[in-house]
């Protein structure tokens, strides 16, 4: 009897083994090819900021989402950009997304994305401290490999708030 069950495993094994290896392999997973989207370096290392100076990174638990958020806050009025050229990006089309937080009450705040020279972009309205909430650019395609991700901020003097893991997800 111990022979015929011994035989019977391995068939059974042997079995499971082909239709495993039958199966189509299962697609790799997309890497962001963001450059410093959750901020955990402690820097804004991949971003060209332009504008007025306000723009530090966080660290304080509540105003990021990790270890470290962009941050933003003046004690006067301002305006900058945040962006970065994406590449080696896949042809296909992504929704694009950031997580954010802050006191709100700025004129404009705003996610984009630009692909040869066709701007699309998505307002942001913080509502409080802590109060994280994401916001997505969907349906972008992407050809030739590349494109620009950025946030812009218009604000009044004591807007603060903080942007945090800028995703972009392919779109099956």
């Amino acid at each position: 009897m111990k022979i015929r069950s011994f035989t019977a495993g391995i068939c059974a094994g042997l079995l499971a083994a082909s239709f495993v290896s039958a199966m189509p392999a299962a697609e790799a997973a997309f890497e962001s090819p963001i450059l410093n989207g959750d901020f955990e370096s402690g820097k804004t290392v991949g971003w060209d900021i332009t504008g007025d100076r306000c723009v530090d990174i966080a660290t304080k638990n509540g105003d990021c989402q990790g270890t470290a958020a962009m941050h933003y806050w003046s004690d006067k009025a301002f305006k900058f950009t945040a962006q970065q050229e994406v590449t080696d990006v896949p042809d296909g089309v992504y929704n694009i997304s950031v997580m954010t937080q802050g006191g709100g009450g700025e004129n404009s705040v705003k996610l984009f994305v630009d692909v040869s020279g066709q701007r699309k972009e998505a307002a942001i309205a913080n509502t409080g401290w802590n109060k994280w909430q994401t916001w997505t650019i969907e349906n972008v395609e992407i050809k030739g490999g590349k494109f620009i991700l950025g946030v812009a901020v218009d604000a009044n003097a004591g807007n603060w708030g903080s942007f945090d893991n800028f995703e972009m997800v392919p779109v099956k």
